[in-house]
Formats: structure tokens, C-alpha cells, sequence
């Protein structure tokens, strides 16, 4: 598959999906979910070496991972915010579930069991990596980086194994953390508090930090937890760097894929490489 193929691939998933996530009644209501264009071509990189475009049921295939996700994203901004109306609450807890029967009712007319059976494991990955940010019970930051990794990237990493090709899961997995850390700094900036900066909080500021307000712009506390964020940032950054470069994307169009996706992850060998192969 060449590279314009993909795009083309990930337009059509793309609009399958949007076709399915219409719904007129939640649409009134609640934000028009979020479909992460970076996500549909990490899943298709298992078919990257295919000729031709991939089948109708390929495409459903990835359509219910991504609506897998999707459902899980949307139950996560269910908030207890007096400021945000009760029903718009209920209804994002509705739409949640509405695009988790989506999953179900796509994979149900594939036939595809295996692969129900499979995401079944990734929800429950998800679930529980996201009760353990909640409940902050990592002992080191090591610990919680590696829950991150299960909540970010267990949807993928699953679908990986279910087209028994697992060449990307190292580099995908990296790539999804290095953008939610990226966006947890962003929350951090703007003072808004998440339930994996709490969690940070706990395993790398003492209690007397923690108890001084995170969230005060220039506190000893709100400092210390970006600069926490940044050496994650960078460490990440770093694994993908040394992925790109020990050859973990064989094929040279793969490779195009990550730097377009990823810009910022560009170590200088595969700028130069892009710009030879492009």
C-alpha cells in the first residue's frame, strides 16, 4: 500500500465512522465526538504492505476499534460539575453506550467473534488502568507510566494481536502516551486537574507540595509537576526517536506514516530520509 493509499483507506474509515456516530437527538445535546485521525492509521498499519484497498469487513474491523474508543472517550467526559446541566451529564453517559452497541451490532453482522472477544479484553484493560489513575495506587512513577501506557493504548495493541502483527506496538504505544502527556500539560498550563496529574502529583511531590495547590500558576507545587511532565515528555520522545532509528518501522512508507503523523518526533537521520524517499 502506498502512502496516498493509506490516506484515501483512512478518509473512507473516516466517513464510516462519522455515518455511524449520527445521531440527531445527541447531536442537539452534546459535542460531536472526536475521531483521532492518528488512530485509524496506526490501525492500519497491519494492511500497509497490502496491494489493493482493504475489504468492506477490514474496514469494519477498524471502524469498531475506533468507535470502541470513541465510546470509552466519551465516558470520560462525564462530569459531577454543577455548571454542566444534569442532562447533558446523562445524555453524554447515553451516547457512551449508544457507540459501544455500535461496536457490537458492526462486529455482530461480520461475524467476526474473535475479534468481539478480543476488544472485550481491551475494554476491560482500559476500565481498570483508568480505576487505577482514579485511585492513585502506583508506587513509583514507573508504575503509573506503565498504566498510562495500558489506558492509552490497549485498544491498538489488541487489534495488533488480533491481526497477529505486532511489528508497531512498541512505537504506537509511545506515540499515544507522548500525545496524552502532551495534552496532560496542557491541562496542567490551564489549571484544569485530571485524575493522572493527581496521580502524578502523588508519586513525585511530597504531601507538604501536593497540599500547597497544584493548580496555583508559579506555586512550588504546579512547577514541580510540569517539570515531572516535561522529563516524561522527553523520555518518550526519546523511545520513539530510537525506534524510528533501530529500524522498528521496516518498510521506508511506514515510516513516512509516523512523520506525518508525528512532526515533533522527527530525530534528524529520518527528516533526512523523508526528504530523500518523499
Amino acid at each position: 500500500m502506498k502512502f496516498i493509499d493509506c490516506n484515501h483507506q483512512a478518509n473512507i474509515i473516516h466517513q464510516y465512522v462519522e455515518e455511524q456516530l449520527h445521531h440527531s437527538y445527541l447531536k442537539e445535546y452534546i459535542d460531536h465526538p472526536y475521531i483521532d485521525r492518528d488512530r485509524i492509521h496506526f490501525l492500519l498499519l497491519p494492511f500497509a504492505e497490502a496491494n489493493g484497498d482493504i475489504s468492506l469487513e477490514e474496514v469494519q474491523w477498524i471502524s469498531t476499534a475506533m468507535l470502541l474508543q470513541i465510546a470509552l472517550d466519551t465516558h470520560e467526559k462525564v462530569t459531577n460539575s454543577e455548571f454542566d446541566p444534569l442532562k447533558e451529564r446523562q445524555l453524554t453517559v447515553l451516547a457512551g453506550v449508544y457507540f459501544s452497541s455500535l461496536y457490537y451490532k458492526i462486529l455482530a453482522e461480520t461475524d467476526e467473534v474473535d475479534l468481539i472477544a478480543i476488544l472485550a479484553k481491551a475494554i476491560k484493560e482500559v476500565n481498570e488502568s483508568k480505576i487505577s489513575i482514579y485511585k492513585g495506587d502506583h508506587a513509583d512513577i514507573t508504575a503509573l507510566m506503565k498504566t498510562l501506557r495500558k489506558r492509552e493504548a490497549s485498544i491498538i495493541s489488541n487489534f495488533f494481536a488480533f491481526m497477529d502483527d505486532s511489528r508497531w506496538e512498541e512505537v504506537v504505544s509511545d506515540v499515544l502516551v507522548y500525545k496524552k502527556l502532551i495534552q496532560e500539560r496542557s491541562s496542567l498550563e490551564e489549571t484544569e486537574t485530571t485524575s493522572f496529574l493527581q496521580a502524578l502529583a502523588k508519586v513525585s511531590l511530597p504531601s507538604a507540595m501536593r497540599e500547597s495547590g497544584l493548580l496555583k500558576k508559579k506555586s512550588e507545587g504546579h512547577r514541580h509537576l510540569l517539570s515531572s511532565l516535561d522529563r516524561l515528555i522527553e523520555g518518550v520522545k526519546a523511545a520513539v526517536h530510537r525506534n524510528m532509528e533501530d529500524g522498528g518501522l521496516v518498510a521506508p512508507n511506514l515510516k513516512k506514516i509516523v512523520l506525518e503523523l508525528l512532526p515533533y518526533a522527527e530525530p534528524r537521520e529520518m527528516t533526512k530520509l523523508y526528504a530523500e524517499e518523499g
